[in-house]
């Protein structure tokens, strides 16, 4: 495992790098073969929420973006109150629970050989930090999808697949990767506001039951209305 600095971010600082896994080419071209059947079997049976575009083949953050865009506008037109608010989750593929993982990949239909490899490419993950030369000592992998794996994108979509699932009336949501936005557009500000609570609270639950944290310092809100 190799530690990448993030650019702009405080060097002295251990959140300032990406731990990014370097596997063996042989585990590499495995890891694309299983990968290709996956997102085979996952796109075929429309198992992604359309409200996701990250890691997939024709979607793009210009998707999302225009999107979003398109629905402030329409809260525009129609003289409402548009609140969005920004979510971001907090480690996202270093914190993925695998036990979870495993359930979701079977009520995703993922079953026999292909469910039988990824338990096994997921159990007992060991890593060593190389940096400099050196080398740590060897540390077990509790949870999390190795970032940098060819697998490991298709493996976290499925995981927060749900996420959007249950929002309640009016507010919707996009995706990217592991980036979320949520909106609600009303004509008055404290019903979008009383929306967003009952979203958030539905987001919470979600996080608590998967295992998910949400970096608060990159979460914020926007409001967009016209003005009168």
């Amino acid at each position: 495992m190799v530690p990448i600095h993030k650019k702009g971010k405080d060097r002295a600082k251990v959140d300032s790098y990406r731990p990014i896994s370097l596997t063996s080419c042989v585990g590499k071209l495995m890891e694309r073969l299983i990968n290709t059947r996956l997102t085979w079997h996952l796109e075929k049976n429309n198992t992604f929420s359309p409200e996701q575009a990250g890691f997939r083949q024709h979607r793009s953050t210009e998707d999302q973006v225009t999107y979003i865009s398109q629905k402030i506008e329409d809260g525009y037109q129609d003289k409402k109150h548009t609140l969005t608010i920004w979510i971001d989750m907090e480690k996202a593929f270093d914190k993925v629970w695998k036990e979870g993982l495993k359930l979701k990949l079977q009520k995703s239909g993922v079953a026999g050989c292909m469910f039988q490899w990824i338990c096994q490419y997921l159990n007992n993950r060991k890593a060593k930090v190389h940096v400099s030369g050196q080398y740590s000592r060897k540390k077990t992998l509790k949870d999390g999808v190795p970032q940098g794996g060819v697998l490991s994108p298709t493996l976290f979509l499925v995981f927060i697949n749900d996420i959007v699932k249950d929002l309640p009336r009016n507010v919707h949501g996009a995706i990217y990767a592991d980036d979320l936005a949520l909106w609600c557009s009303e004509e008055h500000i404290t019903t979008a506001n009383y929306r967003m609570q009952e979203a958030l609270k539905v987001l919470e639950d979600w996080t608590k039951r998967w295992l998910v944290n949400i970096n608060t310092r990159k979460t914020t809100y926007t409001i967009c209305r016209r003005k009168n």
